[in-house]
C-alpha cells in the first residue's frame, strides 16, 4: 500500500473568498477525484476544526493506492493537475509525507 498525506495552509483571501470558503472549495475539488481516478483506493479530505492555539494547517488529505505505480498514475492525471494548480494558487504552505 502507498499512502499520500498532504496538508495545506490557505491564504486569508484569494479569488474573492475568505479562508473558510477557500477550504470548502479545495475540499470540494479534491472530493471529485475518486470518481475520476480509478487507482485511488481510499481518499479522505478534511477541513481543520482545531481551535486551541496550535500551528494548524487548514485542509488535509489522506489518500491510499495499492502500489506506487498507481500513485504515479494519479499524479499525472490531467484532472489531478488542474486541482493541484488551483490549490497552489490559494495556499501559502504545503507539507507532504508519503509512506
Amino acid at each position: 500500500m502507498y499512502t499520500h498525506l498532504v496538508m495545506w495552509r490557505l491564504k486569508d483571501n484569494a479569488n474573492g473568498m475568505n479562508k473558510e470558503l477557500l477550504a470548502k472549495s479545495v475540499k470540494a475539488k479534491l472530493d471529485s477525484l475518486p470518481a475520476i481516478i480509478n487507482e485511488i483506493t481510499h481518499f479522505e479530505v478534511g477541513i481543520n476544526i482545531g481551535r486551541y492555539g496550535a500551528s494548524f494547517f487548514d485542509v488535509g488529505l489522506i489518500s491510499t493506492f495499492a502500489t506506487e505505480s498507481d500513485f504515479k498514475t494519479y499524479c499525472v492525471n490531467p484532472e489531478h493537475d488542474k486541482i493541484v494548480a488551483y490549490i497552489q494558487s490559494v495556499t501559502n504552505d504545503e507539507q507532504i509525507v508519503d509512506f
